[in-house]
């Protein structure tokens, strides 16, 4: 059975509680590593100047102090993983999520309209609704 890696569990240090609890029981069926907890100040401007996201600091809901989102990536192929695998990631998520009825949203549904250069999907993304 996979578990986090050291630097998943660190990830997780100051993520909400709930999502920590979603991933802990999605992490038993597919194996996957946490990326992105929770972002300060620099990070997260950082990433918003390299364009990696959409939101300056302080509008993530990775600024949250648990964080509301994390970004976790197929292991071992991390954001080099295919569609399909991060699709496989999605279901087993979903079905934590909802066995333990807390509610999420994945970035691989959302479909940029703008037309900006943004990725259309943002695959590793999860947040709590």
């Amino acid at each position: 059975m996979p578990t986090f890696g050291t630097k998943s569990k660190q990830a997780l240090q100051k993520v909400d509680p709930d999502m920590v609890r979603v991933l802990d029981r999605a992490i038993k069926k597919y194996n996957f590593s946490v990326i992105w907890g929770y972002r300060n100040e620099e990070q997260q401007n950082e990433m918003y100047a390299n364009g990696a996201t959409r939101n300056p600091w302080p509008t993530s809901n990775h600024n949250h102090n648990p964080a509301r989102a994390v970004d976790i990536v197929p292991y071992p192929n991390g954001y080099a993983a295919s569609h399909r695998e991060f699709c496989e990631l999605a279901t087993y998520v979903y079905e934590a999520a909802n066995e333990l009825e807390v509610r999420v949203e994945w970035g691989g549904h959302w479909i940029n309209y703008t037309g900006q250069g943004f990725n259309d999907r943002d695959w590793a993304h999860w947040e709590l609704k």
